[in-house]
């Protein structure tokens, strides 16, 4: 365990962003070595098991694959990338890299996953697994990318799991729930152009900053009737207008994200948006573009696998919770559409929010996540 919470040091010392994870890559790959030389020793080698073979994708993720018997594979998956963030947490191991951080604990997700790879390694369980070091899940297409691969397609996947360290609970405590854990994040963009002119001949100017404010009426107005039917978030996050309190804005952006439970129901907000966006410009007399961006498919955890991770908890004498459905994004959703899944929460031990500069997850998660990895893999 001690060399795994040194991994986890490295890794957090060295955080990179989406797709330029070369040194987190170049950091696992080094350890996945170690680990291949210590357990490819005939005393390690159950007869019949096959060793490890690497698979790369044009991206910094590999998938390491591991075929014990039989004929289905089982896909276990950490993200490798980092935020642009500032860390604060004051820890003798703080990142390296100037605004950048885990600020959501991939780096315990990754130490996890190569921790479960040498459970594997020591004790070759009769199962075929797979497992997925993957970049860039913080907005950038990461899951995506990989499957458009096709690397993955190619075996026949009974199963895929993950886990997401949890603030504000506990080591020792995982939480999970059958069906929508994780819903529907939609970012997107608005911008308004319209004409500058002196403020003191406003009839010569199309004001941007108008529409803007147009827009977030219509849109208020349609979000409230929305929310009487169906579990939605919609937000602007930033507004960026004009140069000159005297002239009139010539353009205008909104940049938002909306969450929802139902893939019609996010299409429905889009639609809303670029409708409400022309509506909006045409009565001031400016022009719209609406530009959809990152969408995540909904994580659905399988029920059946739901249930084993509960009796995985009694097994474990790990603290067991039922989540709630939260509006949160995550990519792992782009697998649980394909392949039955499971993804759960795992205790941090750290009060600070995700995605906070003090975020810091308690090294104890580590032999937690491990152990739960572990019975996953291993179960009949």
């Amino acid at each position: 365990m001690d060399k795994l919470k040194d991994l986890r040091k490295r890794l957090h010392q060295n955080p990179e962003l989406a797709f330029e994870e070369h040194q987190t890559a170049a950091i696992l790959r080094e350890e996945l070595k170690r680990l291949t030389r210590i357990y490819s020793t005939p005393e390690h080698i159950r007869a019949g098991a096959t060793e490890l073979i690497v698979h790369d994708f044009d991206s910094t993720g590999f998938l390491v694959e591991y075929s014990g018997g039989g004929d289905a594979y089982r896909l276990f998956r950490a993200d490798m990338d980092a935020l642009p963030i500032t860390e604060a947490t004051g820890c003798d191991f703080a990142s390296q890299q100037p605004g950048v951080m885990h600020a959501c604990g991939h780096d315990v997700h990754m130490t996890v996953l190569m921790g479960l790879i040498e459970k594997v390694l020591a004790n070759q369980p009769r199962q075929n697994l797979l497992f997925l070091f993957q970049p860039a899940e913080e907005g950038k297409g990461g899951a995506q990318s990989v499957l458009a691969e096709g690397i993955i397609q190619q075996y026949p996947i009974e199963a895929v799991f993950a886990l997401h360290v949890a603030s504000g609970m506990p080591v020792g405590t995982i939480s999970s729930r059958a069906g929508i854990i994780f819903g529907i994040p939609q970012e997107f963009d608005v911008r308004f152009i319209g004409k500058s002119a002196h403020v003191a001949f406003p009839e010569k100017g199309r004001d941007a900053i108008a529409a803007a404010a147009e827009f977030m009426q219509l849109m208020q107005a349609d979000i409230i009737q929305l929310k009487k039917k169906e579990r939605v978030i919609y937000h602007l996050g930033t507004i960026k207008g004009g140069q000159v309190r005297n002239v009139i804005a010539e353009s205008c952006l909104l940049e938002g994200t909306h969450r929802s439970l139902k893939p019609e129901v996010r299409d429905h907000m889009n639609h809303l948006t670029r409708e409400n966006a022309a509506q909006a410009a045409g009565k001031i007399g400016c022009e719209s573009e609406v530009e959809t961006l990152c969408s995540y498919d909904p994580v659905v955890n399988d029920g059946g696998w739901a249930e084993e991770l509960r009796k995985v908890a009694v097994k474990l004498d790990v603290n067991y919770l039922e989540a709630a459905t939260e509006m949160t994004g995550e990519d792992f959703g782009f697998f649980t559409t394909r392949y039955p899944g499971l993804l759960f929460w795992l205790g941090s031990g750290c009060q600070h929010s995700l995605h906070s500069p003090q975020f810091l997850p308690d090294e104890g998660a580590i032999e937690v996540g491990v152990k739960v990895m572990w019975e996953l893999a291993s179960r009949a």
